[in-house]
């Protein structure tokens, strides 16, 4: 045996294991909850970005009907048009409910 060379008892391996091991956990549980914090600020821009995209919505489609439509409600407020489509479209849309329900 060379004096160079250092033995390493079986319990040091352990305890040297069980440290790293503690390290390991800890560095994952750290990732962990630095994503947990994006995710919960992504989710919290999302709806942001949801609610005032609705509300721009909301108020282009407000200015939509002042615009153009509100005119034709004040001359004929009671007159109903029915708006029908076209056969074939309704023939697609049947054939498409009997194969999707297979």
């Amino acid at each position: 045996m060379k004096e160079n060379q250092k033995i390493v008892t079986l319990d040091e391996i352990l305890v040297r294991f069980d440290k790293q091991t503690k390290e390991f956990i800890t560095e994952i549980e750290r990732d962990e909850k630095n994503e947990r914090i994006e995710t919960v600020d992504a989710m919290v821009n999302d709806i942001k970005g949801q609610k005032n995209q609705t509300i721009l919505n909301k108020h282009k489609y407000i200015s939509e009907i002042k615009s153009g439509l509100g005119e034709k409600i004040k001359e004929n407020p009671t007159t109903i048009i029915k708006h029908t489509k076209p056969w074939y479209i309704r023939l697609n849309r049947w054939f498409r409910n009997i194969f999707t329900k297979f």
